[in-house]
């Protein structure tokens, strides 16, 4: 939720566009030449297959005033709002309009879907992937509680790169060794549970070694399964039930990764980080107030953490301005940040 540089989200965007326009434009077409054929449709001059080929915008809009003589039969009604929001998108960022965290992950996921719609793959999958580094990124780095303390600084963010940058080209993503630090036995006055000695401690730490690389490489399945049998050896890992719950964050499983955040903070009642991901998986569901909490007991286990102190002024933003939200002194949330 921390913010990225409002032009390189701007550029992001723009690289979204072309690739709709890309995967989009030749369905528009085919659509468009079989209701002509058909004697369903006569388009106007401004509609020529030129056009639409060319600019997304040009395309967007003959989707919707063809829409019920071409597209109808077709898409349903989701289809139709993914459409009409795109061309919002579009026409703010024609506009010079920044584009905050949120809005781009937004934009990434309507035009991944209306992509998806249209049977375009090949550019939905590389939208998908840039929304999933976005999502990386706003989760932050995790660092693995020791003796249910809070975590060690965050490492440096990895930046969303354009959706049509090739994945062999990313900078190495230093944050897998961070997540996946095994924990220390807890002590009883942390409020942990006491680790089991007879746990094989080794294969634990393996298989979330291997989880985190393959979550790195987006292959998220493969990740699911290496957390899963590292659980099923040794359940009391904080560790584990945290990365198994971050992932299921950046798959866009927020209820899911709840569930995970959850069993963490029981095991390490002082993980900051747990703290931190459940605060913004709440944020993403739109329970501000849930959200600011957490990122409020995440920022007084660690302070100086800025990620953590970004996304605790988020929410707060968020909880005040929903409507008819009470004043914020009644609700203890201090000054904003």
């Amino acid at each position: 939720m921390t913010a990225t540089a409002p032009y390189n989200n701007h550029s992001l965007v723009g690289e979204a566009l072309r690739l709709l326009a890309a995967g989009l434009g030749p369905y528009v077409i085919g659509k468009m030449k079989e209701a002509v054929d058909a004697g369903r449709y006569v388009p106007d001059d401004s509609e020529a297959l030129g056009e639409i080929a060319a600019d997304v915008a040009v395309t967007l809009r003959v989707m919707t005033t063809a829409w019920n003589d071409v597209f109808r039969d077709r898409l349903g009604p989701a289809e139709r709002s993914l459409v009409s929001e795109i061309r919002e998108i579009r026409n703010r960022w024609a506009h010079q309009e920044g584009f905050d965290d949120d809005d781009l992950d937004r934009a990434l996921d309507s035009v991944g879907r209306l992509l998806g719609a249209v049977g375009a793959v090949d550019q939905a999958k590389r939208i998908d992937a840039a929304k999933h580094r976005l999502r990386l990124k706003r989760y932050g780095a995790a660092s693995t509680p020791a003796n249910g303390a809070a975590g060690s600084a965050s490492d440096p963010e990895v930046q969303p790169e354009p959706a049509g940058e090739p994945a062999e080209s990313r900078p190495a993503d230093r944050r897998n060794e961070a997540e996946a630090r095994p924990a220390a036995a807890p002590s009883p006055d942390a409020g942990n549970r006491p680790a089991n000695p007879a746990v094989n401690d080794d294969a634990v730490q393996e298989h979330i070694l291997k989880g985190v690389e393959y979550r790195r490489q987006e292959h998220f399945e493969h990740a699911m399964g290496e957390f899963e049998q590292a659980l099923s050896i040794n359940p009391e890992r904080a560790d584990a039930w945290f990365n198994r719950g971050m992932t299921w964050g950046i798959m866009g499983d927020h209820r899911r990764a709840i569930t995970d955040f959850n069993r963490a903070i029981a095991i390490a009642p002082l993980y900051a980080e747990a703290y931190n991901c459940r605060g913004y998986a709440h944020f993403c569901l739109e329970d501000y107030r849930q959200a600011v909490e957490d990122l409020e007991r995440a920022s007084r286990l660690n302070p100086d953490d800025e990620l953590i102190q970004g996304n605790l002024q988020q929410a707060r933003l968020r909880f005040l301005q929903q409507p008819g939200n009470p004043n914020t002194a009644r609700h203890g949330l201090g000054p904003m940040l």
